[in-house]
């Protein structure tokens, strides 16, 4: 399930840079792929480099069944998708046009 939650808003966020780039007058396709990368990578990198970690660090602890390993260990979809949205709000926001 969290996978196909990644792939959705992997999706989404390629479609939601592609609308605004088409809107500013950039290069939709680029920033559609943008905005896949601002998305994956950090997602992908907070989960390799803390979650998982993490959470094999809980391993045969009574800590490993809460509400806590829970968010942990699903914390890189929410760690990609603020790190696309600071990249759509600091970056692609301020983009010009080529004149």
């Amino acid at each position: 399930m969290p996978l196909f939650l990644s792939m959705l808003l992997t999706a989404g966020f390629a479609l939601w840079y592609y609308k605004t780039a088409e809107r500013k007058g950039l290069p939709s396709i680029q920033w559609a792929i943008a905005g896949a990368i601002a998305y994956q990578v950090p997602a992908w990198a907070w989960m390799f480099l803390v979650s998982r970690p993490y959470m094999g660090s809980m391993r045969g602890t009574t800590d490993r069944t809460g509400m806590g390993s829970f968010l942990i260990g699903h914390s890189w979809i929410l760690f990609g998708a603020i790190c696309a949205f600071l990249v759509y709000q600091f970056v692609l926001t301020r983009s010009k046009a080529p004149a």
